[in-house]
């Protein structure tokens, strides 16, 4: 194949990236209506209820991730097997990553994440393995094979090498070349350029700094190093304190936007929202449609159609009395009010139990549950519980130190190894460790969860709930545990007395014989 072939023949002006050159194979990919299809996709839900300039969408970021992808292969060349490759192989190894992290997020569901908790994605057969799984992961998979891989192949129809395969492998984290595993890293790992897109372009358009690192160092920082003999992506010593600024990012943002009091509430409202449209008016079973041609119907322009439907329906059934009170909420912005924000409290994610702050909102969420029984459904639904330890928007920031931690199946191929989540290669010897050894601030948050307890009422149950809720939080909470002092001081007295008599006792029967 001709390397004129590998030429850029477009340009996106991108407002985080700046001029982004494309190839045209990715613009035949970005016309097509599966891929407009996420200009229809709000990247953050329904975050501009909060942060009003979060109107952006996966188009932008898809576009955003395939960028950087091709940026961190081009660096990578220097530093991997790659540079082992012709231009030709090299070109086509850059295009098969780029279109992975082009393609990633073709299959995701009206506003993004959200419902995914309430089980609204169909189990579908894996098209990359032949598994059963649900999410809109595997729709992605499932978009790739049936509706775009003619596409792809026919740019490649002078080629050996078929390109649809690989992707599906890449975005299921299954590559089968050793030499190459760190692809899958390159898109989804604990550096993944889909982490470093969306951070920056969240920042960005809900106008704050917390999501700013960086990118510049940390794409030169990247490495590729060999682990029984399976190549994985790892940064070089120097670039320690560019992890350091690229995780707290994502920590920062977490706190402040992803897991904002009032965007947690309106995504609840919407999950709940959109499984009631989904029962009554697609599958009675409350999930997307399996078929890919009514999916791809599904956009975040219906759903709100939808909404607004319901909001301002004047005399709604019986049945439909559910769906417009999430539809008003949500159309008029009208919600419930927070009346219990503590501070959220880190916890060791082996030991949870250990940690008294995070037994404190635990003893406060179990008697709320049993307040709840105590009163009528009328007042029941004037009260919201959210207990964040994971996010329908975000997988929740975590960081660990070996990735067997987070998923004992990681991989098939490395199964066997304990490889660090985020591997430092020595400038000195060359030796890989996990980065926890050289940064006593990752090493702090390491093995940490976060769990943030909010409770909402409406305006008429808002004195009443901010009352109890202070109430079990301190006083009450405070009380038991001087109780249960006490008692426990009682206790080993008594223990200790026992023990006494029970000597004296054994004394006595010796003396006695």
């Amino acid at each position: 194949m001709d390397i004129s072939f590998y030429e850029t023949t477009d340009v996106f002006r991108d407002p985080i990236h700046g001029l982004i050159k494309v190839y045209p194979w990715e613009k035949a990919l970005i016309e097509t209506p599966e891929f407009q299809r996420l200009r229809r996709i709000h990247q953050l839900s329904m975050t501009n209820l909060i942060y009003h300039g979060a109107e952006h969408t996966r188009f932008g970021h898809s576009i955003g991730v395939m960028h950087i992808a091709g940026r961190i292969i081009d660096h990578l060349r220097n530093f991997s097997p790659l540079r082992e490759l012709s231009e030709e192989e090299f070109m086509q190894k850059k295009a098969l990553v780029r279109m992975a992290g082009l393609l990633h997020d073709l299959g995701h569901g009206c506003y993004s994440h959200v419902g995914e908790e309430n089980k609204i994605y169909p189990d579908l057969i894996d098209p990359s393995n032949g598994q059963t799984t649900r999410g809109h992961e595997v729709y992605t998979r499932c978009i790739i094979k049936e509706r775009l891989a003619n596409i792809i192949e026919n740019f490649w129809s002078d080629s050996e090498y078929h390109m649809v395969p690989h992707i599906l492998m890449i975005l299921n984290q299954s590559s089968d070349d050793p030499t190459y595993r760190f692809f899958d890293d390159i898109i989804s790992g604990q550096l993944d350029c889909d982490k470093m897109d969306y951070l920056l372009r969240d920042s960005h358009y809900c106008g704050v700094e917390y999501g700013v690192y960086d990118l510049d160092k940390l794409i030169g920082s990247l490495r590729v190093h060999s682990i029984n003999n399976n190549n994985v992506l790892a940064i070089s010593q120097n670039g320690i304190q560019a992890v350091e600024a690229f995780v707290l990012a994502r920590y920062w943002m977490f706190i402040q936007v992803y897991f904002h009091k009032y965007r947690r509430l309106f995504d609840y409202y919407l999950s709940a929202f959109t499984k009631e449209f989904l029962t009554i008016e697609c599958e009675k079973s409350g999930q997307y449609p399996k078929d890919l041609e009514n999916y791809l119907k599904m956009d975040d322009f219906l759903l709100y159609e939808k909404i607004k439907d319901y909001a301002t329906k004047q005399q709604p059934t019986v049945d439909e009395k559910k769906i417009c009170y999430f539809a008003q909420r949500l159309y008029h912005r009208f919600h419930h009010k927070a009346v219990f924000d503590p501070p959220y409290v880190h916890y060791d994610s082996r030991n949870k139990d250990g940690n008294e702050d995070y037994k404190r909102l635990t003893y406060v969420k179990k008697q709320l549950e049993i307040y709840l029984k105590t009163i009528n459904s009328t007042e029941q639904e004037k009260i919201y519980i959210d207990l964040a330890t994971g996010s329908s928007t975000k997988q929740f920031f975590d960081i660990k130190i070996y990735n067997e931690e987070q998923d004992p199946d990681y991989s098939p191929i490395l199964q066997d190894i304990q490889i660090p989540a985020i591997p430092v290669v020595s400038k000195h010897d060359g030796k890989v460790e996990a980065i926890q050894k050289y940064s006593f601030t990752l090493k702090s948050i390491s093995d940490k969860k976060i769990s943030i307890l909010r409770i909402y009422a409406e305006d008429d149950m808002i004195e009443t709930m901010r009352k109890k809720c202070t109430e079990w939080f301190s006083k009450e909470y405070d009380s038991k545990i001087e109780e249960r002092e006490k008692i426990s001081y009682q206790v080993e007295q008594q223990r200790k007395e026992l023990e006494s008599a029970e000597r004296r006792l054994f004394e006595l029967n010796n003396e006695l014989g």
